[in-house]
């Protein structure tokens, strides 16, 4: 989505009553203890921009209907045009590069879709989002191979949604993604558009562009290809936050649980209400340790709760989560548990440190940043 053109810290300034509301599980708000209204009225510095989440919750308990977050994510673009933040340091992470940290991951371990349609017309497309693609090529896989038993050869698409741009304060390279992948969807005649990913599903769902495409989400696409529950093992469900508004993907993941006879339980934050994994916003790139409380407040929510198992419906949060290796709760993607497809996501972090060991890893290392912005 594009950026607004409206000023956000003014209308904050104008409008924020500092009840203090918005601090609650917000640790950029909890670190400088003021109110929004009074970071608006002195200007948002660039450290403080990069340390916000971008995760929406202050916006969703907001008791004027405020969007603190979006004040912050305003700032990100005016840091990176005044030359605020230094891009090299990040470019790792941009999805419209050559190189990137996921595209080495993928090279390393020999993850390769050629046997999916990755060109021929299709009216269904599978767009699974680059971190499910890139971490669990299996599910990836098997989630494919069941949307192709309903539909002839759908079009697989390993392209990211731009949001990582958006994040990172560059919003006319995000918006060059989404523009990318619309006209790769109209020339190949895609006229039903399957999501895995929710920060995906909401970047297309309220794009103009895609207004004459069904959007819907692989757990619709899917319902009736989903197992009973296999197990006695209790599950908690954690909402993702671009899923925080509308809530399509935690009720549908809630009603495939219910109707199959999974025994979950509920988490303290939920819904509109819950905590970020850490991931949002980049934020395990700028503020790695408070990405780790999140992660570790999530999981002793879950705990304290009397989960066994942290699902999630989108594969960041899932990662995030796998992060705690001594944590006594299972961690899975809400596919695995639904497609029956068990994967062990504490492994993951340890895969990913491998590729970059010794010197041929530092070579591949160095890869990161060679090509230009």
């Amino acid at each position: 989505m594009k950026q607004e053109k409206k000023n956000w810290e003014k209308e904050i300034a104008e409008l924020c009553v500092s009840c203090g509301e918005c601090a609650e599980s917000c640790r950029i708000l909890s670190e400088l203890d003021v109110s929004p209204g009074s970071i608006a009225a002195r200007g948002v510095e660039s450290y403080e921009a990069y340390g916000c989440a971008l995760c929406g919750k202050c916006e969703a308990i907001c008791s004027v209907g405020l969007s603190p977050f979006r004040m912050f994510e305003q700032r990100r673009v005016e840091a990176v045009k005044n030359g605020e933040i230094d891009l090299n340091e990040y470019k790792y992470l941009f999805p419209d590069r050559g190189v990137t940290v996921m595209s080495i991951f993928r090279d390393y371990y020999r993850i390769d879709y050629s046997e999916l349609n990755y060109s021929s017309p299709a009216d269904t497309a599978f767009l699974p989002g680059c971190t499910m693609l890139t971490y669990s090529p299996e599910l990836t896989k098997k989630v494919y191979k069941a949307l192709a038993q309903k539909n002839d050869s759908p079009l697989f698409l390993a392209n990211c949604c731009g949001i990582p741009m958006y994040h990172i304060g560059l919003p006319e390279r995000g918006d060059k993604i989404k523009a990318d992948l619309r006209e790769k969807a109209r020339l190949l005649g895609v006229k039903r558009l399957v999501i895995a990913c929710p920060n995906c599903y909401y970047q297309f769902k309220r794009e103009a562009a895609f207004q004459d495409i069904e959007i819907v989400t692989v757990y619709e696409a899917l319902q009736d290809e989903f197992i009973p529950k296999p197990c006695s093992e209790v599950y908690a469900i954690h909402d993702s936050c671009p899923d925080r508004f509308e809530g399509v993907y935690g009720k549908q993941v809630g009603e495939a649980l219910d109707r199959l006879g999974y025994q979950r339980v509920e988490m303290k934050h939920q819904g509109r209400d819950s905590v970020c994994c850490g991931s949002s916003g980049q934020l395990g790139h700028f503020r790695p340790e408070w990405s780790t409380e999140h992660e570790e407040q999530n999981l002793e929510e879950a705990k304290e709760a009397g989960a066994d198992v942290l699902l999630a419906y989108c594969h960041a949060c899932v990662l995030n989560f796998g992060n705690i290796a001594d944590s006594k709760i299972k961690v899975r993607h809400a596919l695995n548990i639904l497609l029956g497809l068990e994967e062990n996501y504490d492994e993951v972090k340890g895969k990913a440190a491998a590729v970059f060991e010794g010197e041929e890893g530092y070579e591949l290392y160095l890869k990161l940043y060679e090509d230009p912005l």
